[in-house]
């Protein structure tokens, strides 16, 4: 077994390369008392690359841990490892639906579910549409169906009805750009968000006028 050192500065870890055999040894420290050694753990978890089903399954369990570090970490290591695990997604939907969690945390949890990919889909959906949740829910939804591309195409509709919602329009118009050439559909609305001499936000027209060079012709 490959020794690796690891030093934790301000929340964060600097690793060597971990071979698989240390795998392991890292699930067992994602239970020890010490959070600082759980925190390396979860985080060296999804910089290894390391897939197997019982990594998957301790990193689930890691989103449930009482300190912050470590679900952030874990949420982020789920989408890091090479073979995005759709076990993980009811976990990864509960971290990022829980309204008392930490925004970073929520943040880390839609980020690997776009990462995971078309089986994200679905809940990722469902959260963009319900406006019940808070905005920024909403929007970490929209960020992570970007992250989708073009499995992202069932969400052009909705996000062509945000593009008039002052809080969601920004991250609409960018993951349109990244839904590509499937989201063609919203091509004359975004023209007319670049061409809107009244529209003041120049984050915005940017963005839309990104989004249509992504989407061509």
């Amino acid at each position: 077994m490959k020794t690796f050192l690891c030093a934790i500065f301000l929340g964060t870890c600097i690793c060597t390369f971990i071979s698989a055999e240390d795998a392991n040894t890292l699930i067992l420290q994602l239970k020890n008392k010490d959070p600082e050694i759980r925190r390396v753990a979860a985080k060296t978890l999804g910089e290894n690359g390391e897939d197997e089903a019982k990594v998957v399954a301790a990193l689930i369990l890691g989103l449930q841990d009482k300190d912050t570090f470590v679900r952030r970490f874990s949420a982020q290591s789920l989408g890091n490892l090479k073979t995005k695990n759709k076990d993980a997604i009811p976990a990864l939907a509960a971290l990022l639906n829980n309204e008392d969690e930490k925004k970073e945390n929520q943040n880390a949890a839609a980020n690997s579910l776009g990462k995971i990919g078309a089986e994200s889909f679905s809940v990722l959906h469902s959260a963009f549409k319900d406006k019940s949740k808070p905005i920024y829910i909403r929007e970490k939804a929209i960020d992570a169906i970007g992250v989708l591309g073009k499995d992202g195409k069932s969400a052009v509709p909705d996000l062509m009805e945000t593009l008039k919602d002052n809080d969601l329009r920004f991250s609409s118009a960018v993951a349109l750009g990244k839904i590509g050439s499937e989201a063609k559909q919203a091509k004359e609305s975004l023209k007319l968000i670049v061409e809107d001499k009244k529209q003041r936000d120049k984050s915005f027209k940017d963005a839309a006028s990104t989004a249509l060079k992504n989407i061509g012709n």
